[in-house]
């Protein structure tokens, strides 16, 4: 393989495989992902019904090695990925132990190679890539951000954990003024609001220029609350329409910082 390293347009090597593992089974809440490698790094990219996108970032710093021709974009099956990786998870997460990984791509129509070296012994895996889908380009520009939040994961994990799973709708209110920041849910167990506290010690950064409350999906807001297990910190940002960006910091073991954000497009009728 190494010999013919010349004949790939994208090689990668990863000496942990834990943050990708961690990062891909984040943004695994369907089956197929689109894969972009570009010279600032590796972007999967998951999305479903044009309304919910989940993206995880690898920075090419993160990488031992990385080798890129021209830019890469390519679709394969995410669960048989993560399924993959997940064989080595009871190693990964042993202490003094390292798994490492390599991926190999020569290009349109060819498969994604991944190799997974552990004590010597390489495990070779094959994935056949599909056409790219065209994806809606989810993004709220820095001078369209209307309200801002930055906070420790564990803030938003202890309020998530009180909301009742059974409701269809999660209300998200955001102002300059009381209350500031609340989470709203009606479910069997009834109506609920909890407020957070915007001037506590595990909020950062509490930002917000005008009142703004939008409802979500809890079926959408569900899986991107995924990377509250791995992440530092979360960044919640809305625009004036209501689309809601999840950006959540993930640390590495070798101290590089990954990311994973969930765009969430809200309802413009609860009764739709």
């Amino acid at each position: 393989m190494n010999s013919q390293i010349e004949d790939y347009q994208f090689v990668a090597k990863l000496g942990n495989l834990k943050t990708v593992v961690l990062l891909l089974r984040c943004v695994n809440f369907r089956e197929n992902a689109m894969c972009f490698a570009s010279d600032n790094g590796l972007k999967i990219t998951v999305e479903d019904s044009k309304c919910i996108q989940a993206n995880a970032y690898l920075p090419s710093n993160v990488f031992q090695e990385y080798d890129l021709k021209e830019e890469a974009i390519f679709r394969i099956n995410l669960t048989v990925l993560v399924e993959c990786l997940g064989m080595f998870w009871s190693q990964i997460s042993s202490a003094g132990t390292s798994v490492a990984l390599q991926i190999y791509y020569k290009g349109h129509g060819h498969p994604v190679t991944v190799l997974i070296e552990e004590d010597g012994i390489i495990t070779d895996c094959s994935l056949k890539t599909q056409e790219p889908e065209e994806l809606l380009d989810f993004q709220i520009l820095p001078d369209k951000v209307l309200n801002k939040v930055i906070l420790q994961t564990e803030l938003l994990r202890d309020i998530w954990s009180e909301l009742d799973p059974t409701c269809e709708f999660v209300e998200l209110l955001l102002s300059p003024n009381p209350p500031y920041f609340q989470i709203g849910t009606d479910g069997l167990a009834g109506e609920c609001r909890i407020e957070l506290p915007h001037d506590s010690d595990l909020v950062d950064s509490f930002d917000c220029k005008n009142e703004a409350s939008f409802y979500y999906r809890f079926s959408h807001m569900k899986p991107a609350m995924k990377a509250l297990g791995c992440a530092n910190k979360v960044s919640l940002r809305t625009n004036d329409v209501g689309l809601l960006c999840f950006q959540y910091m993930v640390k590495t073991d070798e101290g590089h910082t990954c990311y994973v954000e969930y765009y969430l497009s809200p309802l413009l009728d609860t009764d739709e």
